[in-house]
């Protein structure tokens, strides 16, 4: 190689140099610092009865109870600071006020179902979740009554978002 082009060589490398150095300072948010959507978020809200289903655990039968008892009036609200409130006029299978948490805040890698734990006066309700909000805001979740460990009946809850 010759000395001119040698030259030629090094002047392009030094006007090219600074192009370079200024590419390589952009970065690209590709999401990875972006904190996980917890199931809490999903879940918090203001929810009104879609359907409420009885199931009859020693029978497999079940009963509409919709439009029965006026279950039409129920609604719960669960504050992301982790406090709920049931309102309406249907009968208090669950507390009526208190304090809400999930027993795990992520999607259980095991396939095993969240319990949602309702702590109020009236004791404490453990709820198994049915479906989460996603595509579809609903929320489902189900009680299941028990004595000696054997389950006797069971309420599965569809609710709603109040918009």
């Amino acid at each position: 190689m010759t000395t001119k082009k040698a030259i030629k060589a090094f002047i392009l490398l030094l006007a090219l140099a600074p192009a370079a150095l200024l590419t390589s300072c952009a970065t690209t948010d590709d999401g990875d610092f972006v904190a996980p959507i917890q199931l809490t978020e999903k879940i918090g809200g203001n929810w009104v009865l879609n359907s409420i289903v009885q199931t009859d655990e020693t029978s497999a039968t079940d009963l509409a109870l919709t439009t029965l008892l006026d279950f039409e009036s129920f609604g719960i609200s669960l504050t992301e600071g982790g406090q709920f409130t049931v309102s309406g006029n249907a009968p208090k299978l669950l507390p009526t006020s208190g304090t809400w948490e999930l027993d795990n805040n992520f999607v259980k890698s095991t396939g095993e179902a969240t319990q949602l734990l309702l702590k109020g006066g009236e004791g404490t309700a453990r709820l198994t979740v049915t479906a989460t909000p996603g595509a579809k805001p609903e929320l489902g979740f189900q009680l299941t009554r028990k004595q000696n460990g054997q389950a006797f009946v069971s309420y599965k809850y569809n609710l709603v978002a109040v918009e």
